[in-house]
Order: structure tokens, then sequence, then C-alpha cells
């Protein structure tokens, strides 16, 4: 019998994401077939402030709903800024739709130990604290959340620096509480992922490989066989 393999639409606004993305992909679900779609201006032109949020959620429902139309079994969008955007866009869809964060709030709120967020960009930082209470609050779990952002690190990976955005990272790895565990904020920081959890006894976890691993079950496990 010929095993079936599932197609997975991966959404981003960053070069930057797709390497990360796949390389999670080939850690957490290598027989996917992963469909890449980038739109580079939507992070741009949030950036530059052009266009209003009603604009940037119509184009990202476009996006999502192209992905879907090529076959995808599943879609993650992994742009941090747009997570309000994707919820509105998956609304009555049919297959699983999962924002940058939604894997890694599941898998953060089992911890049971207190959380420090890391991010390279302030509002990324600020989004996923705040999906984090707001998930304690639903679901009445007691949960200590911390956040810091690595200045300069952002700019160096944008402007081609990628050794000296990893160096800054690391740095920050190391300096956050032992005893708490490290949350990634974006994608683009599961470059170094494994070199960061090599230098602490606490966990350090990313949202590409745990929202790979979610949207894997969430496929997988309601699909017919």
């Amino acid at each position: 019998m010929i095993q079936r393999r599932f197609r997975v639409g991966a959404v981003h606004a960053l070069t930057n994401a797709i390497p990360t993305t796949q390389a999670a992909f080939a850690r957490k679900w290598s027989d996917a077939e992963v469909a890449h779609l980038l739109d580079g201006s939507l992070y741009l032109d949030r950036s530059l402030g052009i266009v209003d949020d009603a604009c940037l959620a119509s184009r990202i429902d476009r996006l999502i709903k192209y992905s879907a139309l090529t076959g995808a079994d599943g879609i993650i969008v992994t742009g941090s800024f747009f997570g309000d955007a994707v919820k509105q866009a998956r609304r009555g869809m049919n297959i699983p739709v999962a924002t940058s964060f939604d894997g890694i709030i599941d898998r953060a709120v089992l911890f049971g130990r207190p959380l420090h967020v890391l991010a390279t960009a302030s509002d990324s930082s600020k989004l996923l604290s705040t999906e984090l209470e707001k998930e304690a609050m639903k679901s009445s779990r007691c949960l200590s959340v911390s956040s810091s952002v690595v200045a300069g690190a952002m700019e160096a990976l944008i402007g081609d620096d990628g050794e000296q955005h990893d160096h800054l990272v690391l740095e920050a790895v190391s300096r956050v509480d032992a005893g708490s565990v490290i949350l990634f904020a974006q994608f683009s920081m599961e470059r170094i992922l494994l070199e960061s959890a090599a230098i602490r006894p606490e966990p350090v976890i990313g949202p590409a490989s745990e929202g790979v691993a979610q949207l894997r079950r969430l496929i997988v496990e309601g699909s017919p066989e």
C-alpha cells in the first residue's frame, strides 16, 4: 500500500523564515511535501507603515486561500506580526491553518515553570507574551512570563550578517535566568535553536519546530486512513 504524502503550505513574509521552516519540517515531519509561498511586501509595507491592518489582512487572506487552492492539507503562516489576520482568514476553512504562535503556545503552557520570551523584534515579544497570558486565562493556568528583545539582531539578519545575528541571540540566551524555559518568538531565530539548547539545561523551543509538530498532529490524525 502506498503511503499518502501530505502537502503543507508555508506562507512567509521574510525570506529568512524559509530555511528555518524547512529545517523544522526535516526534523519533525520529514515526509511532508512543503510548498513555500513568499510575499516580502507584507513585512516591508508593515515596517514602513504605508498600509493599514485591514489591507494587510486582506492580502494575507488571499495568500492563504491561494495556498489552499494548490492542494495543501494544512497551512502554516510564519509571520509573527500577522496572527490576528490568520485567525480571520481561517474561519470557515476545512483544513488546519496555523499562526506562527499556535504550536509554541500549546507546548509552552505544559511546562509548569517560568517562561521567557526572547525576540529580535519588540512587537513579536509583546504579541507572544500577550497570547501566552490569554491562553493561561482561558485554561485557568498560572504562568510566569518574562521577555526580552535582542537589540540589533534582526537588523543584522536582514542585512545578510547572519553570523552577527546568531552571536547576539546566543549571548542573550546565555543571560536568561536559570530555571526559565526560553521561547523563541520568531521562525528566523531557529537557525540557532540547537546551539541555544546545547548551552542550557532548561528547554529552548521555537515556533517553527512546535508549529510543524502541531500541524502534523492535526493533519495526520485527522485524515482518513
